[in-house]
């Protein structure tokens, strides 16, 4: 099957093929075909695909169905490069695509520095944002002709986030991270303290016109004003019993006992992570523990069999960021249609395919939040979530997107202990909200700009 590109796709392709440029239209959109078709009739040279490592099958496949040249999905640590292709390459053969991800370009990159690649595409970018990461700096290594950028969220608590970014599609331009920080980052220092607390963006206006000649965003209500409504809610589910009480035992102490298991709170961090674990299951809180530790199912879980009781027909995804919590209780919702990290390629097709027939998924976050089409689900709802707004964001995209036919609703399950009193899932909820604000305000800015280019 040949995808056919609506206008704004051509249009964003005759755009890509100017200069080094960073797309960030919303999820859904279809960057992954617009950066196809602009390579496809500008590349002179072999073609590398950074993407994340459950996406390069999808890659190959509409690389494949456009007719644009030879794949090369390459494995775990590179294995799999068609060398000989890539090096042999002459302007007379069909393009050389490489796909590959972004741990096994930092274990080879010795190999991959040395071809001459005339572009380099990479997909969901903003896994490249820590400029201290190896990842990123093996990134850096690699040069080519055109760059290409992909990513629905290139920053996340500041626009300091982007520089990486920047500096890898124009490195003469963006030499200095701190002056960039200090330029655009509002942040102090308090008193006797070494770390730097971030309050927001400053200079918007100086940075969209930096940026704006080479930065590309699409919002769905722009290009796909026929699509779907998407809402959002919070849904507080009332936590008793037992599971109230070690909730509240571990907000006041330091230490509990769970089934012979100690539970040590060393400091804030940890804190908040085992009451997050707590509001969610008991059981994620230690190894070893029974399904139900304390005798009783947790709240979430029971909530979770009543709405799909209730819900009998509705198409559903549901996550959580706990990979133990979805083998534990979630697969035995769906045990031929879930995702969790490690699974091979294969694997995780087989899944997407029983979830087409039956509507209902379940997965870990980290493995459902990037590259799956999951629009046949209307409803997706997340039993904890994460303190990453670029997380958040992109999981709650997996659903609504090109070909989506129904309203769509993500269902946050926010754990509540009754007399108004919630659980940390409140304080987690609250401090999203407030990164999504800031990053809408660094978007608006530069999206104000970049028609005069």
């Amino acid at each position: 099957m040949t995808y056919t590109l609506l206008p704004y796709q051509v249009e964003d392709a005759t755009w890509l093929r100017k200069q080094n440029s960073l797309l960030a239209h919303d999820c859904g959109l279809g960057k992954t075909l617009i950066a196809i078709e602009a390579v496809k009739h500008s590349a002179r040279g072999p073609i590398l695909v950074i993407a994340p490592r459950l996406t390069k099958l999808w890659w190959s496949q509409v690389i494949n169905e456009q007719d644009a040249g030879f794949v090369g999905v390459c494995g775990r640590a590179g294995r799999g490069i068609p060398w000989t292709k890539v090096t042999s390459w002459g302007s007379k053969k069909p393009l050389i695509w490489v796909v590959i991800h972004p741990t096994a370009v930092r274990l080879s990159i010795e190999h991959l520095a040395r071809v001459r690649w005339d572009t380099i595409i990479c997909d969901e970018a903003h896994r490249f944002k820590n400029r201290q990461a190896k990842q990123t700096k093996a990134l850096f290594k690699l040069q080519a002709r055109h760059k290409i950028l992909l990513t629905a969220t290139p920053y996340g608590k500041s626009p300091a986030d982007m520089w990486s970014l920047l500096r890898y599609l124009y490195p003469n331009d963006f030499r200095s991270y701190w002056t960039f920080f200090e330029r655009y980052v509002s942040s102090y220092k308090p008193p006797g303290q070494r770390f730097t607390v971030i309050q927001g963006p400053k200079n918007l206006d100086e940075m969209a016109r930096l940026i704006a000649p080479f930065y590309r965003k699409r919002e769905k209500k722009e290009v796909l004003p026929d699509l779907p409504e998407m809402t959002y809610a919070d849904v507080p589910v009332e936590i008793n019993g037992k599971q109230k009480k070690l909730y509240l035992q571990l907000e006041k102490e330091a230490y509990a006992e769970l089934v012979g298991k100690e539970i040590i709170l060393q400091n804030a961090l940890v804190r908040f992570l085992r009451l997050q674990q707590c509001a969610l299951d008991p059981g994620i809180l230690a190894e070893g523990l029974p399904a139900i530790p304390l005798g009783e199912i947790p709240a979430k879980v029971e909530w979770l069999k009543d709405w799909l009781e209730d819900h009998p027909d509705e198409p559903v995804v549901i996550v959580s960021r706990y990979r133990r919590f979805v083998e534990g209780w979630l697969r035995g919702l769906a045990p031929e249609a879930t995702i969790v990290g490690g699974m091979k390629q294969e694997e995780v097709q087989a899944s997407l395919k029983v979830f087409e027939k039956t509507g209902l998924l379940v997965g870990s976050l980290d493995a459902v939040k990037e590259g799956l089409n999951l629009q046949r689900a209307s409803t997706m709802i997340v039993t904890d979530g994460t303190w990453s707004s670029t997380s958040a964001y992109q999981l709650s995209q997996r659903i609504h997107r090109i070909g989506q036919k129904r309203n769509c609703q993500v269902i946050h399950l926010v754990g509540h202990l009754g007399d108004k009193k919630w659980t940390v899932d409140k304080l987690m909820r609250t401090a999203l909200q407030k990164k999504f604000s800031d990053a809408r305000l660094v978007n608006e800015f530069i999206r104000g700009l970049q028609n005069e280019y």
